[in-house]
């Protein structure tokens, strides 16, 4: 939900390794076939995390400001995050500003967890 790639730039890759495949002057070799092996992976794991990636915001949105106090100054950018980058901006900025004892930081990283055992369910098909 945070990547660090957006979704056109891993398509601009595989569409490059579909690109160097379809030059190919007879077999591939070993490492090329890796290549579209991986570029595969990566088209079938951005459609899961595409079907997903709604649901999965407002999952995580929701358990985190459950989590927090409704004075945080963090609420209006958690709820105004239209995106997985832009909830990870907030929430990086939440965690810079609560103390490390204060209570509501282990119900973020609950939130946080959640969103990454759904996210990892969603990839494999669950």
């Amino acid at each position: 939900m945070f990547n660090a790639l957006r979704s056109d730039e891993l398509l601009t890759g595989v569409g490059r390794m579909l690109r160097m495949a379809a030059k190919a002057d007879g077999p591939l070799e070993d490492f090329q076939r890796s290549q579209l092996l991986s570029a595969y992976s990566v088209t079938r794991l951005l459609a899961a995390e595409q079907r997903a990636q709604a649901r999965l915001l407002e999952a995580t949105r929701a358990d985190l400001l459950a989590a927090i106090d409704d004075g945080s100054p963090a609420r209006a950018a958690i709820a105004a995050a239209a995106d997985g980058p832009a909830l990870g901006v907030a929430v990086a900025a939440l965690l810079e500003d609560l103390d490390p004892d204060d209570p509501a930081r282990d119900g973020v990283h609950r939130a946080l967890r959640t969103m990454v055992d759904a996210e990892v369910a969603a990839l494999e098909g669950e």
